[in-house]
């Protein structure tokens, strides 16, 4: 994807300004007068909050996030306590933490909300950032990238919209023909549309893309505003154009089904995370596995990393990894108690090159990517050594907010947090369909429990299903090793070179792992050789190798394209999956467990289209 730009924030009269336009980022009337008059007020809000479950808001422009702030901080007044709040905002020259501090300093109404916002502003990466607020009450979705790229990105339906941006005159791309036509395509039938802008252009392409619309007394120095509503086209044929832009993937579910009950076969990372999502919903969720408790697959190993995954051509794998990366970091806040010890660290992760050569190759990589320092850069080999407590002679990729996770404490977390979860233990069940519902049956052909929704999670385990999906996955096996004395200090930063090092994992040093088509279940001597031999080159010149105390085999699932499986299956109504992880789980399962409910409640989707079909179960249907 291509770099973010940046432009440092400037001043004028006392008003924020972007030097790269030329233009004030709100009027000099007043930010928030500006907000309630042309975008609340033109949009009827917040009356029409007053009986909404679910209210979506597509901006163009975060700028300051002043409309943000301000909608967020009325709909906190005005909406009911059970409804939710999608603002979607996209932006192509976000500004950093500090200089947003710096901004919203003078909005003394917004004191919270811009304190909350600044804690939770996201690493500035390329992408969609979802943001949760007020315990997922309100959820900002922040698309970092060209407004005409991203635009075409989003899967969402928008209830109004928030026509904002530099004078066309200086940015003409927010009220250009192609943003305004993605525009139209993401309203739902009858949403209605603000804006301090009247060109007779921007009318006029308006009208032609579907809305109705009119001018109203403006704000301010303005002597007009734009009101506007997608009506002029009829509900049924809207709906036709959005089906035939869209893929199936992108339509599985356009409204919550009515009756919200799910039924997931898996209690991996996989299974539990999207229970306690759907939980968080109000969703009566029965989760089945074949063993006495959750995790007792590949999520019952001590640890693993949590990293993302770096490509000089930024490919979908790395994407879909930062993505997930970010996304499991605030579940982990979330999901935190202090009632309970934390069941991850993250101190950091070294990858630690095994050349000069390949050392040249990740420099290149990271002046390639130019992300920001807080995601990853280049350590030269003294601080590197110094950090990692570790031999790194050709230096290292440093992740300063990655580190390491137990995943079947995060799996027991999950399921205590959400009450509306039925576990069902012991139970090898097939899902059939009945009435439009699916039943999970067993052996004895007996009813364990039934659901119009239901999410495959079975990992490496067989899909339940009569017939399976021809999805080319492939089971491949891994061993751990965990020894003691840990050599390494407390808190010492994962350490990555042909494999891992998780220094403080429970049960002591944990080193892994191995891959392999093999079916073995217990560990083997050559296995542990080949761990200790990834652990020998990183000690300090002159640490013995320390002892051996346990190893774990556990198998993963893997896809053909080495991407995860996530998404509703092609000609299956009502089934999901969210499978083929393989050792990514860490990075990928919260992604999956928020994009399925997002489908499943009509929400935003928290992917760009491009990734939502690249993992889809349709890519096999074709």
């Amino acid at each position: 994807m291509p770099r973010l730009n940046h432009t440092p924030l400037s001043y004028e009269g006392g008003v924020p300004f972007s030097s790269e336009y030329g233009d004030v980022y709100h009027s000099r009337a007043g930010a928030l007068a500006q907000c309630q008059a042309v975008f609340l007020g033109g949009n009827d809000l917040p009356e029409r909050w007053k009986n909404c479950t679910s209210f979506q808001i597509l901006e163009t422009g975060f700028g300051l996030g002043l409309n943000f702030l301000e909608t967020w901080r009325v709909w906190r007044q005005h909406a009911p306590l059970t409804a939710r709040l999608h603002f979607v905002s996209v932006e192509n020259s976000p500004l950093r933490a500090a200089e947003l501090r710096s901004a919203l300093a003078p909005q003394t109404a917004l004191v919270e909300e811009a304190r909350a916002l600044i804690a939770a502003w996201p690493v500035l990466t390329p992408g969609l950032h979802r943001i949760e607020f007020d315990h997922g009450r309100v959820i900002l979705h922040l698309a970092l990238g060209p407004m005409e790229t991203l635009l075409g990105q989003l899967t969402l339906a928008a209830d109004a919209v928030y026509l904002d941006g530099f004078s066309p005159r200086v940015n003409p791309v927010p009220w250009s023909d192609p943003v305004l036509r993605q525009v139209a395509r993401l309203c739902r039938h009858g949403a209605t549309l603000a804006s301090w802008c009247v060109a007779g252009d921007v009318r006029r392409t308006l009208e032609h893309h579907g809305f109705r619309t009119w001018k109203c007394p403006g704000f301010g120095p303005k002597r007009e505003r734009l009101q506007a509503c997608f009506d002029k086209i009829p509900r049924a044929a809207h709906d036709a154009v959005v089906r035939r832009s869209q893929q199936p993937a992108l339509l599985a579910s356009l409204h919550p089904p009515p009756l919200r009950q799910a039924l997931v076969i898996g209690a991996g990372l996989a299974g539990c995370l999207v229970s306690y999502a759907l939980s968080r919903r109000g969703w009566q969720v029965s989760l089945v596995d074949t063993h006495h408790g959750p995790a007792q697959e590949a999520s019952g190993n001590p640890a693993g990393i949590l990293r993302p995954f770096l490509s000089l051509d930024d490919n979908r794998a790395a994407r879909l990894s930062r993505n997930g990366f970010l996304t499991t970091l605030a579940w982990l806040q979330r999901l935190h108690s202090s009632s309970r010890p934390p069941c991850f660290d993250l101190p950091g992760a070294l990858s630690l090159p095994s050349s000069m050569e390949e050392a040249q190759s990740l420099r290149h990589l990271i002046q390639t990517l130019a992300f920001p320092p807080a995601l990853v850069h280049w350590l030269d080999a003294p601080e590197a050594a110094q950090l990692g407590h570790c031999s790194a002679p050709w230096g290292g990729l440093h992740f300063p907010m990655a580190g390491w996770v137990d995943p079947g404490q995060l799996c027991h977390s999950a399921l205590a947090a959400a009450p509306s979860v039925t576990c069902l233990w012991n139970h090898t069940v097939t899902l059939h369909t009945h009435s439009g519902l699916w039943e999970a049956r067993n052996d004895q052909d007996q009813l364990v429990a039934t659901a119009p929704i239901a999410i495959l999670a079975t990992g490496a385990q067989p899909l339940p299903l009569v017939v399976p999906p021809p999805w080319p996955r492939q089971r491949l096996r891994g061993q751990i090793t965990q020894c003691r004395p840990d050599p390494f200090p407390p808190h010492n930063p994962v350490l990555c070179r042909d494999g891992y090092i998780i220094p403080g994992a429970p049960g002591g040093l944990c080193v892994g792992a191995t891959y392999a088509v093999d079916e073995a279940i217990t560990p083997k001597l050559a296995d542990q050789e080949a761990n200790l031999q990834r652990l020998s080159p990183v000690l300090p010149e002159g640490s013995p190798l320390p002892a051996v105390m346990s190893e774990r085999v556990a198998f993963r699932s893997v896809s053909r394209d080495r991407l995860p499986i996530i998404g509703p299956v092609p000609g299956t109504a009502g089934l999901f999956a969210l499978t083929a992880l393989g050792s990514r789980g860490l990075v990928w399962a919260a992604l999956g467990a928020d994009l399925i409910t997002a489908w499943l409640e009509g929400e935003p989707l928290p992917l760009e289209k491009e990734l939502v079909l690249a993992i889809a179960p349709q890519r096999y249907s074709k």
